[in-house]
């Protein structure tokens, strides 16, 4: 069997996109869990794509805190009536993530959407810093859209 390892270089070169859009993972305290992330790039936009497999979309929320996206939401126990738990291994409870978005993401262009439990959340890139000023002040709150 032939095992693939990493050196310290192509361990520097995969983890630097990552550094580009820095993300909260420590326990804080307030988070159960933190949903996996994977964050992706074009020319027009990043995309944040978190799997949250049996989360209702009217209990996630999508918000824009200054510079930063906050995704936070609650995944209800698995715990049934008439059923014991032998074993339970998913996690449960508050979740929450915070990233901050790269100087060219327009925060009032933001879109989200549920789709077979996957949050994909849209930030558009600015075209020019000239041609779009920044946003006024005050963070917009973002409607979760259900692909469903």
């Amino acid at each position: 069997m032939n095992m693939n390892t990493m050196t310290p270089a192509s361990s520097d070169r995969l983890l630097a996109p990552l550094a580009t859009i820095p993300a909260c993972q420590e326990w804080n305290g307030e988070a159960d869990w933190f949903p996996p992330v994977d964050i992706l790039e074009d020319a027009e936009e990043y995309l944040f794509r978190i799997d949250l497999p049996g989360t209702k979309p009217e209990d996630i929320r999508v918000v824009v805190e200054g510079d930063g996206l906050f995704i936070s939401g609650e995944r209800s126990e698995p715990w049934l009536e008439n059923k014991t738990c032998l074993r339970v291994e998913r996690p449960h409870g508050h979740f929450e993530r915070r990233f901050a978005l790269p100087g060219d993401a327009q925060r009032a262009e933001i879109n989200s959407v549920l789709n077979a439990s996957v949050l994909e959340v849209h930030v558009r890139k600015a075209r020019s810093l000239a041609k779009n000023p920044p946003v006024a002040s005050t963070p917009p709150r973002l409607k979760l859209v259900s692909a469903l």
